[in-house]
């Protein structure tokens, strides 16, 4: 069967979100802040010295992205109807179960390690720069979805076979959240349904050919 979109079921359930992560139709998704105003960068930031300055740097460039995110998620839903708002919201559950369960796959080889949260903090921004790029104005995808579901599976299988068992299970419960977000964001998005599943795919893959590039086996 086709792993990426079958992928063997983790042996737990994954765990909960955080309650600071669960959002109602009246608050933004990712953060209980009700100021969404992105926060300045410290000025350390500008050139840190030290890893614990550079964990620090790494949290606080989240944050900024983060509230950005609530900005542009709160905009979008404010232009929307009652029936897709709530399409949207089921989509930001789902989005938001994949982010922490992703991230959690990518620092795993870092557990204990200094640089855990730089890794951690960086899996976080860049996945929610690609939620953003998604609810804004998403480019066209470079290729149809089969092709593009095709090259998911190669790159997934690539990537699991050179992993150990614990993190096999990790990236499979990540997938699962994945496929999850991906199919609930595109019934909120609505059109045409094959290149919003192409566009999100393309996604993905990239995201997975990085992890598969960069980690250390």
């Amino acid at each position: 069967p086709d792993t990426a979109e079958t992928p063997e079921p983790p042996a737990t359930e994954p765990a909960d979100p955080s309650a600071s992560a669960t959002p109602t139709p009246e608050t933004p998704p990712t953060a209980a802040r009700p100021n969404t105003t992105p926060p300045p960068l410290p000025a350390e930031c500008n050139n840190p010295q030290t890893q614990m300055a550079m964990n620090r740097c790494a949290e606080a460039e989240y944050q900024q992205v983060d509230a950005r995110l609530n900005q542009v998620y709160q905009s979008v839903k404010g232009s929307l109807g009652a029936a897709q708002r709530d399409r949207l919201i089921d989509a930001e559950l789902a989005w938001i179960e994949f982010r922490d369960r992703n991230c959690e796959f990518v620092q795993a080889q870092f557990e204990g390690g200094s640089i855990q949260p730089v890794v951690y903090y960086g899996c976080m921004t860049q996945t929610t720069q690609d939620r953003i790029a998604e609810l804004q104005q998403p480019q066209p995808p470079s290729q149809s979805y089969a092709i593009a579901d095709q090259r998911l599976n190669e790159v997934y299988q690539n990537l699991r076979s050179a992993l150990s068992a614990p993190m096999q299970e990790r990236l499979t419960t990540a997938q699962l959240a994945w496929l999850d977000y991906r199919d609930l964001h595109c019934a909120y998005a609505g059109g045409d349904e094959s290149a919003c599943l192409a566009r999100i795919t393309e996604t993905r893959t990239a995201r997975l050919l990085e992890q598969f590039e960069n980690y250390s086996f």
